[in-house]
């Protein structure tokens, strides 16, 4: 037989889990097909893992049980795949948040450990960023009392040493010949469904922020502008491309910058707020 058979403990979707267990058999099996797979597991429909695969259907309860057992997952094995499924099938920030923490212990469980979802891990909290970008040129040992006293938002000491511990981890920065931390830009990257989600739930973080400080930072230290505009599919895209082009100016602006003496938060954001038959469908 070619390769090992696709290990659940190297996925962080199970639709990918199985459209690789599928695709060793097909390889590995005479005769196998999605039909013989679906009559193994006890599914009386030849398409409905096909389907399932291709992200068009779900699975339910009865359906999960009989691919959890059909497969010959362990009970380790099974409830890691049942969260994977409920993960992914999770309507809400909260509901991912805590499939995804329930699937991070299994996995600290496991001697597998190929896939590890490093960006969700960074993103998850909002301030591991601004601890990265606060602690960089500065030395060691490190006063925490006046970091966390530093930022307005609210971060504890305890959170503050618990973030610089992930940041050395992640190579994210590193402590110098001189004692001085400074920054690592490495690449991060994980699966689709939980690289999106881990932005997404980042950025209403950061919002939820920029709204709290609003009443708090006085006018000439921060800047707030809105402008409501009719924009054509063509427009929209022309002042998308703006953006991002002016963002990577105020990043080179930012690291051609000398003697700092803050952390700021840039947030720029265009969406609609009229539906017109192709920005109608939702993330859920």
């Amino acid at each position: 037989m070619d390769e090992k058979i696709p290990h659940v403990f190297n996925y962080l979707c199970y639709r990918s889990f199985l459209s690789d267990y599928y695709k060793w058999h097909k390889k590995n099996t005479y005769g196998f097909s999605y039909r013989l797979m679906a009559g193994t597991l006890g599914f009386t429909s030849p398409n409905f893992l096909k389907l399932v695969i291709d992200g068009e259907r779900n699975l339910g309860k009865e359906s999960l049980e009989k691919i959890t057992q059909g497969i010959g997952l362990n009970k380790l094995e099974a409830e890691y795949f049942s969260y994977l499924v409920f993960f992914d099938q999770a309507r809400d920030t909260v509901g991912k948040n805590y499939y995804y923490g329930l699937l991070a212990s299994l996995r600290s469980k496991s001697i597998i450990t190929k896939v590890a979802p490093e960006q969700f891990e960074y993103l998850h909290q909002w301030y591991h960023p601004t601890v990265r970008e606060l602690v960089a040129g500065k030395n060691e040992p490190l006063d925490y009392q006046q970091l966390s006293k530093s930022l307005y938002a609210k971060v504890s000491v305890s959170q503050i040493k618990r973030s610089i511990s992930l940041l050395l981890r992640l190579n994210l920065i590193r402590l110098n010949d001189n004692n001085v931390y400074e920054l690592v830009d490495p690449l991060l990257n994980t699966g689709n469904e939980f690289k999106n989600f881990a932005v997404r739930n980042y950025h209403k973080q950061i919002l939820s922020i920029a709204q709290s400080l609003i009443p708090v930072v006085q006018p000439q230290y921060r800047e707030n502008s809105h402008d409501t505009l009719k924009l054509s599919q063509k427009g929209f895209q022309k002042i998308k491309k703006r953006i991002q082009e002016f963002r990577q100016e105020l990043l080179q602006l930012a690291s051609e910058d000398r003697n700092v003496d803050g952390v700021y938060h840039v947030n720029i954001q265009l969406y609609p707020i009229t539906k017109n038959g192709e920005n109608e469908k939702t993330i859920e």
